[in-house]
């Protein structure tokens, strides 16, 4: 009896962790209707939307990034010019974090210890438009920080 309780007990940590060490084949976003704010910063520049249509466009393109397979194992990439997303959720928001970089020639978005995922151009154009000439005095560091689709 022993012996057998102690198998099944084996089963179950083998079954824990392996599934506990999964990387995610989705990424996983708020709904749009939850977020309330998008924080966009890049460089020194640090944009705050609050547009409906922006931020349901930008999570729509988001949740189309599919798997690299890649693990994200630290709290930011170390990736040059990595661009910090912020999603707000409630009021006062609370924030959880994507960055978006490129990385051998694919635009990339990392979830800190979820997953690393491929996005496709458009993420990158309307990371671009978050920033208004109005916001940002020098637009043309987005030209710098954000070099997938330009």
């Amino acid at each position: 009896m022993n012996t057998r309780l102690l198998w099944i007990v084996c089963g179950l940590l083998l079954t824990l962790t392996l599934t506990g060490c999964g990387r995610a084949d989705t990424i996983v976003l708020p709904a749009a209707a939850e977020v309330t704010a998008v924080r966009v910063t890049a460089g020194d520049a640090v944009t705050l939307r609050t547009d409906r249509d922006w931020i349901e466009g930008f999570l729509q393109r988001a949740a189309e990034a599919v798997s690299t397979g890649g693990e994200s194992v630290q709290d930011a990439p170390d990736q040059p010019g990595a661009v910090r997303v912020e999603l707000g959720t409630g009021e006062p928001p609370d924030w959880s974090v994507l960055y978006v970089y490129e990385a051998d020639g694919i635009c990339c978005l990392e979830q800190p210890y979820t997953g690393i995922y491929q996005g496709d151009e458009a993420l990158w154009t309307i990371l671009a438009a978050a920033a208004a000439p109005s916001t940002v005095a020098d637009t043309d560091v987005w030209q710098e920080v954000i070099p997938c689709g330009s």
